[in-house]
């Protein structure tokens, strides 16, 4: 059996698939890449986010019908729709183009400015068996990335194609990493050892969570996927970075964390298939499943974490916040004490007495909100989360004028928190019913204070 490159290859489609991943390399830039990547680093520390700035404008041509059978060519159609559906939700790093047909010549015409394409062609196999061939290729040299033939049987079409549409948005997205890693590549210099970078990502996530140390221990786990692409520990620690970003949207920069949620996913998602029994993989991508509302996938794979790892205090804590989305907020705060047991950090600490405030507030037990939010924030005085839904408790218990002051403290240190953030994370978040009548009240006592979500 062939072994799973990370990196595709960049040179031919027929290079063995057992040919050792090649190390990450600096990635050509686009105009867009050059405009905001060559600038001065003076004028690149303003921007919001200094991590996760690529983008790939990517041109998905309709699969060409090899069949002979016209009868075919509407679920080839179908084919091509439900792929750019799903690079639109799943792949907000892409800059999608509908193409009529496959373009005669890759680097010319009107879809110039597109950097890799996405083409194929059905053709019959053996009797009732249908075999679709998909290809991603670079459009400046004609080079094939990636391809691969699939063959099923017609009747079972429909799995077959969410199958391949997953595939090709993860080889999309791992193209998007590699272009990631070489600009970090370029911006820190070369002669970083793997172990220095994930020793550096590890201790800029021990301090408080924060954007500055939060996008310092991306930078460094991006450098180390530049000297290992399948490094575990890398991969792991970079998904957890993205959990974080998205899960603080007043960081600021709503597409950089739409772009993290899908390629942490990704990322992930590769890291649990390269070491199946790492309970620590298994947890991040809980912790990403639940920022994106995918909450009993999540509870599914803390489950799996927690098999692996009783110990693992994360994952006791993460699974508990997501039973509160799930409705069960009741069973929050005893798993969330057992999380403090198993990990004394002050940096944990202020996630999990935020975990417990918030669901405590969403019981009605104000009092007991207020006091684990405040503990939170005196652990992490910048901890937005904590802070905003402090406002709420302190007005739902009448506590108006503290309220008010929480409020204005809030929009001083979060002058541009990017409208909707909150409601995706913590209203559209989950379709419980119990949960909905529980958080409602919540954020509109909190928008009665001004503060916009």
């Amino acid at each position: 059996m062939s072994r799973r490159r990370i990196l595709p290859c960049t040179t031919n489609s027929c290079a063995p698939q057992h040919a050792a991943a090649p190390r990450y390399a600096p990635a050509r830039s686009s105009p867009r890449d050059g405009e905001r990547f060559g600038a001065p680093k003076a004028e690149r520390a303003v921007l919001p986010w200094p991590c996760l700035l690529s983008s790939i404008a990517v041109g998905v041509a309709p699969l060409r019908n090899l069949t002979g059978d016209t009868a075919q060519q509407n679920l080839l159609d179908t084919f091509t729709s439900d792929l750019a559906a799903d690079l639109t939700w799943h792949g907000r790093g892409f800059s999608l183009r509908r193409l009529a047909k496959e373009p005669a010549s890759l680097a010319e015409g009107p879809e110039s400015d597109v950097k890799y394409f996405v083409t194929g062609s059905a053709q019959r196999a053996s009797p009732g068996m249908l075999r679709i061939n998909v290809r991603i290729t670079d459009a400046s040299t004609s080079e094939y990335l990636w391809a691969r033939r699939f063959e099923f049987d017609a009747d079972d079409a429909v799995p077959m194609q969410a199958k391949i549409i997953r595939r090709i948005s993860r080889e999309l997205h791992i193209l998007l990493l590699q272009q990631e890693v070489g600009r970090v590549v370029c911006e820190l210099g070369a002669g970083h050892e793997l172990n220095e970078c994930l020793s550096s990502a590890a201790a800029a996530l021990e301090g408080e969570l924060r954007p500055d140390l939060t996008a310092e221990a991306q930078r460094w786990y991006l450098a180390a996927l530049a000297d290992d692409p399948r490094n575990v520990e890398a991969l792991v620690g970079l998904a957890r970075t993205c959990q974080e970003l998205v899960s603080n949207p007043w960081w600021g920069d709503p597409l950089a964390a739409s772009v993290a949620s899908d390629l942490g996913r990704e990322v992930v998602a590769i890291a649990v298939n390269l070491a199946p029994g790492a309970a620590d993989a298994h947890c991040v991508q809980g912790m990403l499943h639940s920022a994106a509302g995918k909450l009993d996938e999540a509870a599914l794979a803390f489950e799996r974490a927690l098999a692996m790892d009783q110990g693992l205090a994360i994952a006791h804590g993460f699974a508990a916040y997501n039973a509160a989305f799930l409705g069960n907020a009741g069973d929050t705060l005893p798993a969330i004490e057992r999380a403090m047991r198993l990990d004394q950090a002050d940096r944990r600490h202020s996630i999990w007495f935020f975990f417990g405030g918030f669901a405590e507030l969403l019981m009605g037990r104000t009092d007991a909100s207020i006091a684990l939010l405040r503990k939170s924030l005196e652990r992490n005085s910048s901890y937005g989360s904590a802070r905003m839904f402090l406002i709420a408790a302190l007005s739902l218990s009448g506590q108006y004028r503290e309220a008010a002051e929480a409020a204005a403290s809030f929009r001083q240190q979060y002058p541009d928190g990017p409208a909707g953030a909150c409601e995706q994370l913590w209203l559209s978040r989950s379709r419980s019913a119990t949960y909905r009548a529980q958080i409602l009240p919540v954020f509109d006592t909190i928008r009665s204070l001004g503060v916009g979500t």
